[in-house]
Parts: C-alpha cells; sequence; structure tokens
C-alpha cells in the first residue's frame, strides 16, 4: 500500500510539474475569437505587441517611441483607413488621438487623462470633462454634470487579473461614425483595470442600461470566453457573447501555453 501511495504521489508531482506556470503576468493574448466569429492573432517582438491580423484582414501595426505608441489599421484592400496614438509620460497615458477617414476627407479628435499621484481622475473629450474615480487599481466610475443631464458610468470588478488592462487594440476608446466620435467608457474602463469588469451601468440623460460580464476561466487565471447579459429600461436579453475564445502564449519562448 505504501509503494502504491508513492507512485500515486510521484505521478502527481510529474503532472503538475508539467502543467502550466499558473501566474497571469507571464502570458499574453495569441489571439482572439470574436462573437462575429472573425479571429484575430497578434505578433509579439522581444515583449511588445508588433501587429495584429484579423481573419476579415482587418490589421493593425504598432510602432513604439520614447513617449508614444503609434497604431496604423489597414481594411482588407491594405488600405490605410485609421491611426491611433498613445501618448505617455511618467508611464500614465496622458493622451489618446484618432485620425480617421471619411469620404475623401481625414478627420481626428482626441481623449486627455489627468491624474491624481498614479489613479486616474479625470477624462477629457471634446468640451466635456468627465471625473473618474479608481478603487483598488480599477476604473469603478466616469461621471460628468449632475441632476438629469448627467452621464454617468459605474462598473464592478472580479479578483482576477484583466488581460486587456494596457492592451489596445479594436476596444476603442472613441468610435468613429462619419466625421465625429463616440466615446466608450467601457473600452477606457477594460484598459484602465487590473481586473475583469463583471458589469457596467451607464445612466445618460436619465436612460439606464445595464451590461453583466460572465466568464470562463483557462485554470482560474485568465479569462477563456466572455458572455454577458444586457438590461435596457428593465428590459433584459441574456446568453449573448462577447468572445467565444481568447488563447495565450509565454511572454518567453519557451514553456507551453494553458
Amino acid at each position: 500500500m505504501t509503494r502504491v501511495l508513492l507512485l500515486l504521489f510521484a505521478c502527481a508531482a510529474t503532472i503538475l510539474s508539467c502543467g502550466p506556470d499558473l501566474n497571469p503576468q507571464k502570458y499574453v493574448i495569441k489571439s482572439i475569437l470574436s462573437s462575429s466569429y472573425e479571429e484575430y492573432s497578434f505578433q509579439y517582438k522581444v515583449g511588445r505587441l508588433q501587429r495584429m491580423i484579423g481573419t476579415d484582414s482587418i490589421s493593425l501595426e504598432y510602432a513604439y517611441y520614447n513617449d508614444s505608441t503609434s497604431i496604423k489599421q489597414f481594411n482588407k484592400s491594405g488600405k490605410l483607413i485609421q491611426r491611433f496614438q498613445l501618448v505617455f509620460s511618467g508611464g500614465k497615458l496622458t493622451k489618446y488621438k484618432i485620425r480617421w477617414q471619411f469620404g475623401q476627407l481625414w478627420y481626428r479628435d482626441s481623449l486627455t487623462f489627468g491624474y491624481s499621484g498614479s489613479n486616474l481622475t479625470q477624462i477629457n473629450y471634446k468640451s466635456s470633462q468627465f471625473q473618474a474615480t479608481t478603487l483598488n487599481g480599477n476604473l469603478t466610475t466616469i461621471k460628468r454634470g449632475t441632476g438629469v443631464l448627467s452621464n454617468s458610468y459605474t462598473n464592478e470588478y472580479d479578483g482576477i487579473p484583466n488581460p486587456f488592462a494596457g492592451f489596445f487594440w479594436l476596444d476603442q476608446f472613441l468610435i468613429p461614425s462619419g466625421f465625429t466620435t463616440t466615446f466608450q467608457p467601457l473600452s477606457v474602463a477594460r484598459y484602465f483595470s487590473k481586473n475583469n469588469v463583471t458589469s457596467s451601468t451607464s445612466v445618460v440623460l436619465g436612460s439606464t442600461q445595464i451590461n453583466r460580464f460572465s466568464y470562463i476561466y483557462l485554470h482560474g487565471i485568465l479569462p477563456k470566453a466572455i458572455n454577458y447579459e444586457l438590461e435596457t429600461n428593465k428590459t433584459k436579453v441574456s446568453d449573448l457573447v462577447l468572445v467565444f475564445d481568447i488563447q495565450y502564449t509565454p511572454k518567453e519562448a519557451t514553456g507551453s501555453a494553458p
């Protein structure tokens, strides 16, 4: 019996030693299968994201400078359709710029970010100033104005590390529409928060919308799939899919992906 137990213990130790390193900080996103069944794969060099390629032929190319990151977006014909720039100061994102083509003309817009210490406290968009609140490394509220004319966005989080923190791809802060843009507070929250959003409540001019997110986790450390429920004025639509599958790869060349 003792020999059997020792053999079982040795087998278990072998399995554990060959298993994944359960440290989410050691992995980066390799690919994302979206709810539209389009897959986006990511290429890295020396730990930095270099390119994203989609099965819809949309691609992003990244270039890095001392105080900024420049990103170009191309369509399926290889035509440049959008440019992004992330500007940093002291390691903090202070400005986001976007340029896009509509018709024969190019347009531009931007966001600026203000801090108190290491915490994001202010977001400026056009002539609007949003106050931001951060708790435990997560962006919990974004608010502008008071009373019936106010806009507020409130987020709740789980305790699992967010692989989209500081990760910029098609989840854009501003969405172009014609010659103007629409602010995306939830995208900003995902970028600035260390944990995964479980619910996001927006109250805009008295109208309430709630997005609730549920995650299927890989080894309990990284989101594998993301589902959500949408509630608008107490009408719920459940069993929606945000992301079907996320694949990861180790930051280093050696080791096994989880």
